[in-house]
């Protein structure tokens, strides 16, 4: 008899503590769901972060492209500059050269008796 008087004073507190882990096991169950699905979300945000990242790296690349393409430009524009300018120093040139021509042979036909 105190063969099953032990036994069944071990059921009972075997079963509480079946249900103790059991729910144990359950919270561990959904705190490991739980982290999963976070762990999923952060990695879906680290996705897209890293997407957003190389597209504004790319923009940088292309606006980089498009600062030195206009500086090659300005260049070359500042080059024609140079050259109309030195065009329109020429030209003033010759037209000074021409006047005084002009002029000199105004002052001879005014010499010329009439």
């Amino acid at each position: 008899m105190s063969t099953l008087a032990v036994e069944e004073t071990q059921i009972p507190l075997a079963a509480d503590d079946f249900n103790a882990l059991e729910q144990r096991v359950m919270r561990m169950v959904e705190l490991v769901r739980s982290e999963r699905e976070a762990r999923a979300a952060a990695e879906s945000r680290i996705q897209s972060l890293d997407a957003t990242v190389k597209s504004l790296e790319d923009s940088g690349l292309n606006a980089e492209q498009r600062v030195i393409a206009l500086e090659e430009r300005l260049q070359e524009a500042n080059k024609k500059t140079a050259q109309a300018m030195g065009q329109i120093e020429s030209l003033e040139k010759e037209r000074d050269t021409v006047r005084i021509r002009v002029e000199k042979l105004l002052k001879h036909l005014d010499e010329i008796p009439a």
